[in-house]
């Protein structure tokens, strides 16, 4: 059976895009499948090398119109996902049917493995396999020889001495049907003649035989796509609503912390690299001078040109929280100035390699809309956080496929909507030599309280990159909990160093009545501490208050309720394919308890969905308000911001039904609301 390879169309446009590269994958599953078995038996790390095939295919421009060549470059991509995997696999603990001699596959030597996985599973051509591998024919037969001959040997074949070495060479060719016909029967012609070879091309031919019936023979999964493409498309999706929800927020403070808390910590969508949304400042500046001094890092001076534009990897700091790597983009032509943006076209090649992928890695900044410098009107200057190396040392292979042009003005209310980054199409890629450095950590057992609620103080971490707190609270009752605690600030020995507030509070564990999070904060570049103090900012409450509204039908909206004395109208329902969207007005009325609801939407068909807000509006602690669009920076002007969300968006997504029904009831699990607290913590280092 010959591999599919007819032309495929794809265009890179939003959730459309994925869900064309998803449907043809879905066609072909089998053959990527079989091919992935040779490095795996884990369906779950199998998943993932679909996912990120998928993903790199999406992202990368080059991939995204019609070619001939698409099977190939998919395959050439799929196979090093599945290198990746296969150097970071858990103990194989997968399903042993398959048969023997398909486990065998996987004790051959890894250039072997790739030459017999690609040419007799994947079924390519010898000149398709030699082209993915990137080697020439002849060596491609080399390793199908002795990755035959071992698989006989693990299916203990005999031996078959004889010195018909000439012969023996073209067994591979002559059995598929690529020797030129003075050579075939040149072969045909010995082989009557010779016990030792007719045994010996029995035993190859059975090998392969025996490979593939074993490789057709395998179990897969019936919903071996279906995790691939929720994720895939859920990806996708919250990218959209990112680009959309910052352009319509304006970029404001407590705008962007309601988009972290309901999109990055509910969903989970947090990905491993996060780019600094402005250029250096005198602090970003004081941070290498002070690596330099202690010795954590020099300069590197990485340079790469393409279109006109520079790009300079300044230096790199790693150490078991995360890697930090220091940039400048400078355009030759004078015209622009170019930032990295992870989300369009930064890729680390040897991520499975390199990189500690359980790491409890940091979520990448938001703020995607960099401001120009007036000063220098073609360099920008940045920092990049990927997560830590898994190693002592080693060597990150950064490619960069695109940049983003900064900003040459704020945008106004007027021109925000409208906006749409733009983005220079390159290549720059980079082998940054990395060390990683220690931390110092502090065990603490210190009990304390913070507006009524018992707190104690687990663990303080010093790193060069960062700081960690790590502390645990008690519930008060369970109809209330908190879900996002902001920091202010750790300050010891003169040094002050301000949180992370897009990692505070982070959920680590909970026994019993005691929840554990962690904080993190700018590095203290401190060596022996005598005591810490730890001012608090905030605290994002849930409120669990349920209401079961039942929803009328299309011809008698909008419909009009309320909840805790705010009056809501679920204004329409939507329907189109495999999607329902239910759109609510939550008008913002002084005194308004909640800040966003929790809730979800669902069906006759038992299909539920869930959303999120679309507009919102900003008070502060005066109960001023703010149209977010119309307020940009600096955020840190208003006391005590509270953004209340004033519309939603719910949607029930059903991928195997073009149908998901009519939507019947709208239930509302509770709220959240946003507390400020002054309290300050003494922390001793003993």
């Amino acid at each position: 059976m010959k591999a599919e390879t007819e032309t495929v169309v794809v265009k890179n446009a939003g959730e459309e895009g994925i869900k064309t590269i998803l449907n043809w994958f879905e066609e072909r599953k089998a053959s990527f499948y079989k091919l992935a078995r040779a490095y795996s038996s884990s369906n779950q790390e199998i998943q993932e090398v679909f996912y990120q095939t998928v993903m790199k295919l999406f992202d990368d421009k080059k991939y995204n119109v019609e070619d001939q060549n698409f099977e190939m470059q998919a395959a050439a991509i799929f196979i090093k996902e599945c290198q990746a995997i296969n150097k970071t696999s858990i103990a194989d603990t997968g399903n042993k049917q398959s048969g023997s001699i398909f486990n065998e596959l996987k004790n051959l030597e890894e250039k072997d493995r790739e030459a017999v996985a690609v040419t007799y599973l994947k079924e390519l051509s010898f000149l398709e396999a030699a082209q993915i591998l990137q080697i020439s024919i002849d060596s491609l037969k080399s390793r199908l020889s002795r990755g035959i001959q071992q698989l006989s040997r693990g299916l203990e074949k005999e031996m078959h001495p004889g010195d018909c070495t000439p012969y023996r060479n073209k067994f591979i060719d002559y059995l598929g049907k690529n020797l030129d016909r003075n050579e075939k029967v040149e072969v045909e012609i010995h082989i009557p003649t010779c016990p030792s070879c007719q045994e010996e091309l029995t035993d190859v031919q059975e090998s392969i035989l025996s490979l593939q019936r074993s490789a057709d023979q395998l179990h897969i999964p019936p919903g071996l796509m279906r995790s691939v493409k929720e994720k895939a498309v859920e990806t996708e999706r919250l990218r959209t609503q990112r680009k959309k929800k910052r352009n319509r927020l304006g970029l404001t403070a407590v705008g962007i912390m309601t988009f972290i808390v309901c999109t990055g910590f509910v969903t989970g969508g947090f990905t491993n690299l996060y780019y600094s949304w402005m250029g250096w400042t005198e602090k970003e500046e004081m941070e290498i001078i002070q690596y330099y001094k202690s010795g954590i890092s020099e300069p590197l001076e990485l340079v790469q040109e393409n279109k006109g534009v520079k790009v300079t990897i300044k230096t790199a700091v790693a150490d078991d929280i995360q890697t930090v790597i220091y940039y400048e983009v400078e355009d030759m032509n004078k015209e622009n100035q170019y930032f990295l943006n992870q989300d369009e076209g930064m890729r680390v090649e040897n991520e499975y390699e390199v990189l500690d992928r359980q790491a409890n890695q940091r979520f990448y900044h938001p703020f995607e809309n960099g401001l120009a410098n007036e000063e220098e009107v073609n360099i920008f200057r940045g920092k990049i956080s990927l997560a830590p190396i898994k190693s002592d040392s080693g060597t990150i292979n950064l490619k960069l496929m695109r940049l983003q042009e900064t900003m040459k003005e704020e945008p106004d209310s007027s021109t925000m909507d409208s906006y749409y980054p733009e983005f220079l199409e390159g290549e720059w890629s980079f082998d940054i030599p990395v060390e990683k450095h220690e931390s110092t950590v502090y065990d603490l057992d210190q009990e304390s309280e913070v507006d009524g609620i018992p707190i104690q103080i687990n663990k303080l971490t010093l790193a060069p990159t960062a700081a960690l707190l790590e502390y645990s609270y008690q519930e008060r009752d369970q109809e209330q909990w908190i879900e996002h605690v902001t920091m202010d600030s750790l300050t010891t020995n003169g040094y002050s160093a301000k949180a992370d507030y897009f990692r505070g509070g982070e959920f680590i564990n909970q026994s019993g009545e005691w929840t554990t999070l962690q904080s993190r904060f700018e590095p203290l570049f401190v060596t022996t501490p005598e005591e810490v103090t730890l001012s608090f900012d905030s605290m994002l409450l849930f409120i669990e208050d349920k209401k079961d509204i039942e929803i009328n039908q299309a011809g008698e909206l909008p419909q009009t309720f309320e909840y805790r004395g705010n009056e809501l109208t679920i204004d329409q329902v939507e329907m189109a394919g495999n999607s329902t969207k239910v759109f609510i007005t939550d008008p913002y009325t002084e005194g308004r308890e909640h800040e966003r609801l929790r809730m979800q939407v669902m069906s006759d068909s038992s299909s539920q969905g869930y959303g999120f807000g679309v507009d919102g509006i900003l008070v502060d602690k005066n109960g001023e308000e703010f149209e977010p669009e119309g307020y940009h920076y600096p955020f840190e002007e208003i006391e005590q911001p509270r953004f209340f969300e004033t519309s939603h968006e719910l949607e029930i997504y059903d991928d195997s039904s073009s149908d998901p029904g009519y939507p019947t009831r709208l239930v509302i699990e509770g709220y959240n609301v946003t507390k400020y607290i002054e309290d300050k913590i003494i922390i001793p280092i003993d």
